[in-house]
């Protein structure tokens, strides 16, 4: 035996809310099902594989045929394809027969998702056709019962193919067909009967004789004609059995599955006719269809809004992602205009705005938000407190915060907030925050001409995930960290304002607690340089500090002077030279260790410095160095530089190399991030009376100075301008400086030499390094690195394999 609720667990679905069911109807279904056998094979019965047939080619949407009418004709986020199947009552794989192009499209597209099995129709055949291709399949299949539908009738009520499948198994038949009553019989295919009432079969219109097509019109005039909605559910043996037997149309081009019915009736079988009662839309092979649907459509989701009490602009386009027995979570108050679509999860709160808007996945809009043509998908607005008037003239409302031509992904936007042409991701944006014309957040692939040119693999910026290491057990310990080092190493370099202090650091708190609609952490998906990037920017929209290292920049740049003028006076060899420009890496202000060393020993960077140039490189090429540059004819070379302070030393190198007749691009930070150099800071450095021939190179154009693009610790080719990445895929090889640079291009298509010192864990990870803590210095790193090469481990372990 089964029961009513058993059959709701299958489908996942309440029988009472399908409408036009009756009471009876339902006892007369579970009667009937429980006439069938055991409970398993009632499952297998009542759970058909259902057959799609969209392999039309849609000629009369578009005689060119480059707009197919199922894939490429949307209503909110679904197109034709998505809605005609989205009621079907199964759990198995839908069977879609496409044509090859459309498979194609399909593939490359990489649509053939776990819920569908495409088959391929390769001729335009019928759609008896259509059923043969799918034969292969069908032949796999478990299901006692196929179901069949096309696939271009997106305006299907659910309940449709629910009275259809109950019919057919209160009536025990082996065939059903669910028809409707047309406005016309012509250009349609009609239902006939025998004497005895018994469903005979269906006809199209061109193969009625004149006699059958007037005994239409006459059932057409009593309200008794019935035509064909193509729904049809048959036993799947039976069918298969059949299929061979079916008879060429339209001058021998085409097979129609329909014709089974005759088949199975004149076989004995048990035909049944089911006729939906309600009004049936055409589907979409005609323009005039679409509009008819769209129309109907909107009028239905409009009422559906008024009832929840929401304002609707007579011309409001409104789509929505919800299943038949739920309904959008939208508070009072709130006006929608123009196109709005709202997903599944969307959640609305009281008195907003939305005009030309979408929201997907997880997103949830607080009270008193407007959004003008935004796109947000598993995103917050945080709610504002309700301020009195509420409404205003004109916009009707008066929203605190207001968002206009924005596209937002993973992005929580704090109370009375104006935004306009703003694109964000995976980011917070600060209460009170007023941004215009801006990318804000984690910087997403660029679509470029120039990007599989610039890397060779798939490209991360940085050494791993956060969801890497989710895994271990101090994983929240490593969320604390970020706080915790952006409050007491970044916020409090940016504002001493208690309230701007509290703003900050509860911006990355809430950053790190963002989450997508499936749960995950956001920052799971980032490198810890992705979210030090996106702190940075967080902290610097709360707090207004452009640059909160500037004065530690300013001292390791004096440091930087004094050490240079102390060490350049001694005639230094080109390795000696390179091992000074690595270590000075070590004058770093804004690292609590280094200040910690300096205040117990005040002549810490002297010695350090000192002994860097006797040390050993861990790993060395400085031989390759010497032959593709320092010996080498005048070459282009791209020079990454790192911190503030170290990039007096690099710029002494580039002034070397540069009356070696080399011509180099120095590339540089657009903005403060961390302690890095910035453009600004490179041109100050260079008008320091210690370079004697820089600026006139510069002048010149032997040298140059460019912006990354990138405001994050290393290079985040995602970020890449175009004049930076051609500066690159232009140069003969690239100086990339420091562990940033080392962890965040890793595959860039360059010859490059990694000029770095090995400091922590991440850089031990990833070198292979592991400095002696025992020596004032170790873990210098001049590494050469071809173009194309791809090393899955560390940096030693290629070496190692050479």
């Amino acid at each position: 035996m089964i029961t009513i609720t058993e059959i709701e667990s299958i489908f996942d679905i309440s029988l009472t809310s399908i409408d036009n069911l009756t009471d009876n109807q339902i006892e007369d279904f579970i009667v009937a099902l429980n006439t069938l056998g055991s409970k398993e094979k009632i499952e297998n019965y009542v759970d058909p594989q259902w057959v799609v047939l969209a392999g039309g080619k849609g000629s009369r949407i578009d005689p060119s045929g480059q707009l197919n009418k199922t894939l490429d004709i949307w209503f909110g986020r679904d197109n034709v394809l998505d809605l005609s199947r989205r009621h079907l009552p199964t759990t198995r794989p839908h069977i879609v027969v496409v044509n090859p192009s459309l498979h194609q499209r399909l593939v490359n597209q990489d649509d053939e998702s776990n819920h569908s099995i495409f088959c391929v129709q390769q001729e335009a055949n019928g759609t008896g056709g259509a059923l043969k291709a799918a034969l292969p399949v069908l032949q796999q299949s478990s299901a006692e019962f196929v179901g069949i539908t096309f696939g271009d009738e997106p305006f299907l009520p659910p309940n449709i193919f629910w009275l259809t499948l109950i019919s057919h198994f209160i009536q025990k038949a082996d065939i059903t067909l669910c028809a409707k009553k047309p406005l016309t019989v012509v250009d349609k295919g009609g239902l006939f009967f025998d004497r005895d009432g018994h469903f005979i079969g269906t006809k199209e219109w061109y193969d009625m004789t004149q006699k059958e097509q007037a005994q239409m019109q006459k059932w057409l005039a009593t309200g008794c004609a019935y035509t064909n909605t193509g729904i049809t559910l048959v036993r799947r043996e039976a069918m298969i059995e059949r299929l061979n037997q079916l008879e060429l149309h339209k001058n021998g081009t085409e097979y129609h599955f329909v014709d089974l019915i005759n088949h199975f009736y004149r076989d004995g079988l048990k035909t049944n006719a089911y006729v939906y009662q309600e009004t049936v839309l055409s589907g979409v092979n005609r323009w005039s269809n679409v509009l008819e649907g769209e129309i109907m459509q909107y009028k239905q989701n409009q009422a559906l809004l008024t009832e929840l009490g929401v304002r609707v602009d007579p011309q409001t386009q409104f789509t929505y992602q919800f299943k038949a027995d739920q309904l959008p979570q939208i508070g009072v108050g709130c006006h929608f205009l123009g196109r709005v679509h709202l997903d599944t999860d969307v959640k609305i709160g009281d008195y907003c705005r939305l005009e030309n808007t979408s929201l997907f996945g997880r997103t949830t809009v607080g009270d008193g938000v407007s959004l003008k043509d935004v796109t947000a998908k598993d995103s917050v607005f945080l709610g504002n407190s309700t301020t009195f008037p509420i409404s205003e003239p004109v916009f009707g409302l008066r929203c605190q915060t207001k968002v206009e031509e924005a596209n937002l992904t993973a992005v929580q936007i704090g109370t009375q907030v104006q935004l306009k042409l703003v694109n964000a991701n995976a980011t917070v944006i600060p209460c009170r925050s007023v941004v215009q014309n801006r990318n804000l957040g984690v910087p997403t692939s660029p679509r470029s001409l120039w990007w599989d040119e610039l890397v060779t693999e798939p490209y991360l910026p940085g050494v791993f995930t956060l969801g890497q290491k989710q895994h271990e057990d101090d994983w929240f310990q490593l969320r604390q960290h970020i706080l915790m080092h952006a409050k007491n190493e970044l916020i409090t370099r940016s504002t001493s304002n208690h309230l701007l202090s509290k703003i900050a650091e509860q911006t990355v708190a809430d950053f790190l607690d963002l989450k997508r609609w499936n749960g995950k952490f956001v920052i799971s998906e980032l490198t810890p340089e992705q979210i030090w990037g996106a702190v940075f920017e967080m902290v610097k929209l709360a707090t207004g500090a452009s640059d909160p290292y500037y004065y530690d920049k300013r001292q390791a740049r004096q440091t930087a002077f004094q050490q240079l003028n102390r060490l350049s006076s001694s005639k230094l060899s080109w390795q000696q030279k390179l091992k000074l420009v690595i270590a000075g890496n070590i004058i770093d202000y804004s690292s609590a260790r280094v200040v910690k060393k300096l205040a117990k020993n005040a002549s810490y960077f002297d010695q350090v410095l000192s002994a860097a140039i006797e040390a050993d490189l861990s790993i060395d090429c400085f031989n390759q160095f010497k032959n593709l540059v320092i010996d080498a004819s005048p070459k282009s070379i791209v020079w990454l530089v790192d911190n503030d302070g170290e990039v007096v030393f690099d710029l002494w190198l580039i002034e070397k190399l540069a009356e070696k007749g080399h011509h180099i691009t120095i590339v540089g930070k657009p903005e403060a991030a961390s302690n890095d150099a910035t453009v600004t800071d490179i041109e100050q450095v260079v008008e320091h009376s210690f370079f004697q021939f820089l600026p006139s190179k510069i002048h010149n154009g032997q040298v140059r100075i460019i912006s990354s693009g990138s405001v994050t610790i290393g290079t985040n080719l995602h970020q890449a301008t175009y004049e930076f990445a051609n500066s690159v895929l232009d140069a003969d090889l690239v100086i990339s400086k420091g562990q940033g640079n080392f962890f965040t291009t890793k595959g860039l298509n360059q010859d490059v030499f990694y000029l770095l010192m090995s400091k922590g864990v991440t850089a031990e990870v990833a070198t292979g390094i592991a400095a002696d803590q025992s020596q004032l210095i170790d873990g210098l790193i001049l590494a050469y690195v071809p173009a194309g090469t791809h090393y899955p481990n560390t940096l030693a372990n290629y070496y190692d394999s050479l």
